[in-house]
């Protein structure tokens, strides 16, 4: 174990190297090659009318030379299996139900049957893109129903002022050390690993002499935490340029698209080509992690 993690430091440490000897070469700002992937469990907690719940997601970052992509990393293959489901010469009907009750019955009748099932908000809908160069973070998020709609939001967030104290602990065999810092309303304490030289982090925390491997809010309501390392090649990074998509003024317009969004809770079945949908109404109250501008 430790001869493989000195192996994948060496190797990042050797690719930072010829990155600098290649600085020279100016490069497209729009994209990058991921050298890295780090792939973290995200737990969050939102509440309902009569609770408290809570969901976990497997994130992924890839990390490239100047920007950096974290996305879910489950993804891909469920918008696969919606694209499947729609597939034009497939389907033979579509039916949209709206009744609150009868889209409860339609649930609990085919949720346990045969054919296909895509379970509203089965994966984290935004992907979160850093340019560390300028400092900038994009938001692409997208309405998983009907609509289609793409959200993107361009942000300028320099790296947060981190505190480091003297707590250290071991994670995927890296020494890390402890961080603390307060960011748009949240307070993060995060273990980052000086041995993986790399200024970045899951989401939009950044800045640190090394690479976060978890990160926790202190209010315990949001949490990443790395899984697994790995080097990856060929993997290009590619910002969105906002064309063909509604560019968000700011970020309380943003929240408001993401609040909008958890209102309706959709279920699509699908079997033979017959297609259900039923738009459920949601108690879901979103829990925004960012509760400031600033």
């Amino acid at each position: 174990m430790y001869q493989k993690k000195t192996l994948i430091a060496i190797a990042i440490l050797s690719i930072l190297f010829i990155s600098i000897n290649f600085q020279s070469v100016k490069a497209q700002k729009e994209s990058d090659k991921a050298f890295l992937r780090v792939v973290y469990t995200f737990t969050q907690k939102n509440y309902t009318r009569e609770s408290l719940s809570s969901r976990t997601d497997t994130m992924a970052l890839d990390i490239g030379f100047r920007l950096s992509e974290f996305y879910d990393l489950t993804a891909s293959a469920k918008d696969s299996l919606k694209k499947f489901v729609f597939q034009p010469g497939r389907v033979k009907s579509v039916t949209l139900i709206k009744n609150q009750q009868i889209v409860e019955s339609v649930i609990n009748v085919n949720q346990t049957g045969n054919g296909n099932v895509i379970m509203p908000n089965s994966y984290i809908s935004f992907t979160i893109y850093k340019d560390r160069d300028e400092n900038h973070i994009y938001t692409l998020d997208k309405e998983l129903g009907g609509s289609g709609t793409s959200i993107f939001l361009n942000e300028v967030i320099h790296p947060q002022l981190w505190t480091i104290d003297s707590d250290t602990c071991r994670i995927l065999n890296y020494l890390c050390n402890k961080a603390t810092t307060k960011f748009r309303g949240r307070e993060y304490e995060v273990y980052f690993a000086p041995e993986i030289p790399v200024n970045e982090g899951p989401w939009k925390l950044y800045g640190l002499p090394g690479l976060i491997l978890a990160a926790k809010t202190t209010d315990g309501i949001f949490s990443f935490q790395a899984i697994g390392i790995q080097k990856v090649n060929e993997k290009s990074i590619s910002i969105p340029d906002g064309k063909n998509l509604e560019v968000c003024e700011n970020l309380k317009q943003y929240h408001q698209f993401v609040q909008s969004k958890a209102k309706t809770e959709q279920f699509i079945f699908e079997k033979k080509g017959t297609i259900t949908i039923a738009d459920k109404f949601s108690s879901k109250k979103v829990i925004l992690m960012e509760t400031e501008e600033n």
